[in-house]
């Protein structure tokens, strides 16, 4: 039984690192490409069009056309027979957490002392013996802002939080003109960071009381078909409790919230009489209701008792606290649009400014698939709600819609804020000539290499001087890109 636990949670850890693997491969063929200079398939991130909570955002913002509905519904379908399964075996973000835990061997003796009785502190918000409902007011908030903007959603789901930090890091890291460490390479991964801090101060801290998906997928993991089950075998030691890192085992050790157990067999291996299985049975989200201890045929002690269904019931206060939170959610969109964003230039397909800032999550698909790696997020300029989203540095790299680039930023968006375009639509700036720093202007220098780089022949040399015909540009960049003088002479700037 002993090695049958062990292979179990092996088996697990191998599932969790396959699926982050998965879920990193998208970024390895970029690294390919920068790194060989070779081209390779680009492919979509396959697990967003996954996600249920933005699945919820774009119901309530936006238009049903670009919603990916199959892929959700499936994952709420498997919630129904597997509960949460998907936080413990799938998730990245848990999968990462579950990774570094055991750098915290200060918890070992925190539970140390909790089987000991250790006094509880009078007031704690967030104790570590019990989950809060902080995360169900998260969602709630997260949610109505989403009826104005799917920035909340993209600001606090995990999925989108881990494919940010990820992107930004490995786009940084793999430039071909590595730029200096922006502000936003902290700001996007400041999050990430937090989740997993605070995991080195509770177990799954984050997954129990703060993540929007958890919540949303807690909801239907109480009526689950995959139990866990207790045998005759267990004399109610609590063991199986003080190891359950989602503190889903009640007092009474029968006792199992299936909204939060993501089944990790932590209990399982715990269990010193091997009296812990997990297996199908009746529906799930049941209380075990201890009659008393009767004798088998042989003389054993053996548990009698019966399930009841574990109903989610709400207070006045809770209810009063999800109210409180959707109207707090409200009230920050406008104070968020207070800013004065200055133009940027914004990937070709993008949704009107104001449009493309309420629908882009942030998750930086885009970023990561651009083949010049002229994408990169932006921090204040476009202002506090615009914290994140793509923007167009021609410097590091132009844009250009042709065979080597089929409009991939639209492809992989998977919140319909880029849309495709035909190369003949392609007009997201126009270039402008610093004559001052021009070797054709300045120093009649016969350089007509923004002239070569052009592809739409807006750049033209009269005279051995540069100008721009603003009817052909694009404002694609590749002038300003492969400009000679440092800082470059050509600029491209906003429509």
């Amino acid at each position: 039984m002993a090695s049958r636990n062990r292979s179990d949670k092996l088996g697990r850890k191998l599932v969790q690192v396959g699926f982050v693997l998965l879920c990193l491969y998208p970024l390895a063929l970029v690294i390919y490409k920068r790194v060989t200079f070779r081209p390779g398939p680009t492919l979509t991130s396959w697990l967003l069009p996954f996600d249920p909570l933005l699945m919820a955002g774009e119901l309530v913002q936006r238009d049903w056309s670009v919603i990916v509905i199959g892929a959700p519904l499936l994952l709420i379908a498997l919630t129904f027979i597997f509960g949460r399964a998907f936080c413990g075996w799938v998730c990245p973000v848990g999968t990462v957490l579950d990774l570094i835990r055991p750098i915290a061997f200060w918890q070992k003796q925190d539970s140390a002392k909790a089987k000991a009785k250790r006094p509880p502190v009078k007031w704690n918000p967030f104790p570590s013996t019990h989950n809060t409902w902080a995360r169900y007011y998260i969602l709630i908030a997260a949610l109505a802002g989403g009826a104005f903007s799917l920035q909340a959603l993209g600001l606090l789901d995990p999925l989108v939080i881990f494919h940010r930090t990820v992107t930004t890091i490995t786009v940084n890291a793999f430039a071909l003109r590595q730029p200096d460490l922006r502000v936003y390479l902290s700001v996007v991964s400041l999050i990430f960071l937090g989740i997993v801090a605070l995991e080195l101060w509770q177990p799954r801290f984050w997954c129990r009381n703060l993540c929007p998906l958890g919540a949303l997928l807690s909801l239907f993991s109480r009526w689950s078909l995959l139990n866990r089950h207790m045998s005759e075998a267990c004399n109610s030691c609590g063991d199986c409790r003080h190891v359950c890192p989602m503190n889903a085992i009640g007092k009474e050790p029968h006792n199992t919230d299936y909204g939060d157990c993501t089944f990790c067999l932590e209990c399982e291996s715990a269990c010193a009489k091997r009296g812990i299985t997990f297996g199908w049975g009746m529906l799930a989200g049941k209380q075990w209701q201890r009659e008393g201890v009767i004798q088998d045929a042989t003389g054993a002690p053996q548990l009698k008792g019966y399930y009841t269904s574990a109903e989610l019931k709400v207070s006045r206060r809770q209810l009063l606290g999800g109210m409180a939170a959707g109207a707090a959610s409200l009230a920050l969109v406008p104070v968020v649009g207070l800013t004065n964003p200055r133009k940027v230039i914004r990937p070709p397909g993008a949704l009107p400014e104001d449009e493309f800032v309420r629908t882009c999550i942030a998750c930086q698909e885009c970023v990561r698939v651009c083949p010049t790696g002229g994408l990169r997020p932006t921090f204040l300029e476009s202002g506090l709600a615009g914290i994140g989203t793509p923007q167009l540095i021609p410097r590091q790299g132009g844009c250009s819609i042709n065979p080597s680039c089929p409009d991939l930023c639209a492809q992989v968006c998977p919140v319909g804020a880029l849309r495709p375009i035909q190369p003949e639509e392609l007009r997201i700036g126009l270039a402008h000539v610093d004559r001052s720093l021009c070797l054709a202007w300045d120093q009649g220098v016969k350089c007509i290499v923004c002239v070569e780089a052009c592809l739409v022949n807006a750049a033209q040399a009269y005279n051995g001087r540069v100008t721009v015909d603003p009817q052909r540009c694009t404002g694609c960049g590749r002038c300003e890109s492969g400009c000679p003088v440092a800082g470059s002479a050509i600029h491209v700037k906003s429509l």
